[in-house]
């Protein structure tokens, strides 16, 4: 086997994916829950109507896949055994709902931006 061929768990078979280090996880954790962070290249204070729509259409699509995630961990926890699917609850279930809450609120921002960034200079929208 080389070492792009990947890896089998011993007993399952299944493919084994590298974790990330301990760090990392942590970082990664933190910032899926931080709420008034933004994603790489994002700027509130654009004057492009192309940037609010850009950004409107990735937030949709996040909070779609993190809605379908979390609908999945719902429907499953309801089938583990209780020790399961209190560490579902107590853990995965929660960091959904936060990054389903933070993307939400940042669609709503950029889906508000549109109708200001069409509106002439100097008036309001409507």
């Amino acid at each position: 086997m080389t070492s792009s061929d990947p890896q089998r768990h011993p007993k399952t078979g299944d493919e084994v994916t590298d974790a990330p280090e301990p760090h990392e996880a942590r970082n990664a954790a933190l910032d899926a829950v931080e709420p008034d962070r933004l994603l790489e290249g994002e700027d509130e204070d654009t004057a492009y109507l192309d940037d609010a729509v850009h950004w409107t259409n990735v937030y949709t699509e996040l909070l779609d896949f993190k809605r379908s995630l979390l609908s999945l961990a719902e429907q499953r926890v309801t089938t583990m055994h209780d020790s399961a699917g209190l560490e579902i609850e107590e853990t995965d279930i929660k960091v959904l709902k936060a990054e389903a809450a933070r993307f939400k609120r940042r669609l709503d921002f950029w889906q508000a931006r549109i109708p200001a960034l069409r509106a002439p200079a100097g008036t309001e929208p409507a």
